[in-house]
């Protein structure tokens, strides 16, 4: 699928409507089939480790509070017990566990893909909801089977207030200035902190790709950790040439200006590593990793074979001087400037011929990162 947003341009996407307002598209998935029942999704809560939680509007006994929420694992009571209506079941990274759904995200891949967070799936019997509220992030709500209501409010002077003691944030009024009704294959699209209030009419499913959006003060904090026992962190303050002052109780601003500069020239030492340590944060999976295969310690690579890799797989890379950095799910590679159309190619897509791995595969430190890949899960061969 070349565009999901009709006569509308990728770039004028961009330009007019990413991060700035929302937009439906009335036909975004022209072909749309559901890919899963109810049944089907609520056994794959059950039996994987797949993000999953239920939202019940009007609670359940015997505490009967409202907008209870029940988180994963699951079993097949848990199902059976739900109301009729205003209830609603949700999974997340859904491409993992279905790895064919990736084709619901593959036409927002004109955003970077280390932007791309998951693909997740709400299943809500009549009138069900998770409530008036904002997220964070940019999101893509498409329309499974059934319809869903979209109440949006757009000015910035709405009431913040949220209800007190949930379990989830919600809005304690809602007073929306926009409202559409999606049916099977429409697209709604959300900047980041809209606040939005979805209701199903009927049972639906409605399928949500969403962006990462990293915080200032994880990033740092991540940062940190991995030069926490460098040399330079581990130094001590020194004050062998102290003078008396007059006042015990004083900090002096000579001794600020020595422990601030301790600080700050720590860091700057490490800057050069920042961009590295920003392309292993921005691929690495989140939530459940992968568990390695011990078995797959001695694998040969054929160079006659094809190979594909996972949905959940990120590739990226970064350019800088003569070298291009190769980044695979928080594992880095450095190779020289003229690996850089290949790593392109791998990056651009999920299937790798053996032709196209022909440049790459010649050096020594791609095998032996490739092979990591494949005992990770990330890489198999193409079946």
């Amino acid at each position: 699928m070349d565009s999901v947003f009709g006569k509308l341009s990728k770039e004028d996407f961009l330009a007019n409507y990413w991060q700035k307002k929302p937009l439906v598209i009335r036909g975004a998935f022209p072909d749309f089939e559901m890919p899963f029942t109810a049944e089907e999704l609520a056994g794959l809560a059950c039996d994987t480790d797949a993000p999953s939680r239920m939202i019940i509007e009007y609670g359940l006994p015997p505490e009967n509070k409202p907008w209870q929420v029940k988180v994963a694992p699951f079993e097949d009571e848990d199902f059976t017990t739900l109301p009729d209506s205003h209830c609603t079941f949700l999974v997340n990274d859904l491409e993992r566990y279905i790895p064919e759904l990736g084709n619901i995200i593959e036409p927002f891949r004109f955003i970077p893909d280390w932007r791309i967070d998951d693909l997740m799936v709400s299943y809500a019997e009549d009138q069900g909801s998770v409530g008036p509220h904002t997220d964070d992030y940019d999101v893509f709500l498409i329309q499974g089977q059934g319809k869903r209501r979209w109440k949006v409010i757009t000015r910035e002077d709405y009431n913040k207030v949220l209800i007190p003691d949930l379990p989830i944030a919600i809005l304690k009024e809602f007073d929306e200035d926009e409202d559409w009704l999606l049916e099977t294959g429409d697209m709604l699209y959300l900047p980041p902190n809209t606040p939005h209030y979805g209701i199903a009419e009927g049972a639906c499913f409605t399928f949500s790709v969403g962006f990462q959006a990293p915080r200032t003060v994880d990033l740092v904090q991540n940062w940190l950790e991995t030069f926490s026992k460098d040399a330079t962190f581990n130094k001590r303050f020194t004050d062998k040439n102290r003078t008396l002052q007059s006042n015990s109780g004083e900090i002096t601003q000579n001794d600020l200006e020595i422990l601030s500069s301790m600080m700050l020239n720590a860091i700057k030492d490490q800057q050069s590593g920042l961009n590295v340590f920003l392309g292993k944060q921005l691929t690495e999976t989140r939530g459940e990793t992968p568990q390695a295969d011990d078995y797959l310690d001695d694998f040969e690579l054929d160079d006659q074979v094809d190979y594909e890799r996972e949905s959940w797989l990120r590739l990226a890379y970064i350019e800088e001087k003569n070298t291009i950095h190769f980044f695979a799910d928080g594992h880095h590679l450095a190779l020289a400037s003229d690996k850089k159309s290949a790593i392109q190619k791998l990056c651009e897509n999920y299937y790798f011929t053996a032709e196209s791995l022909k440049t790459l595969m010649a050096s020594y430190e791609f095998r032996d990162f490739f092979k990591v890949l494949i005992k990770e899960g990330g890489i198999t061969v193409a079946s």
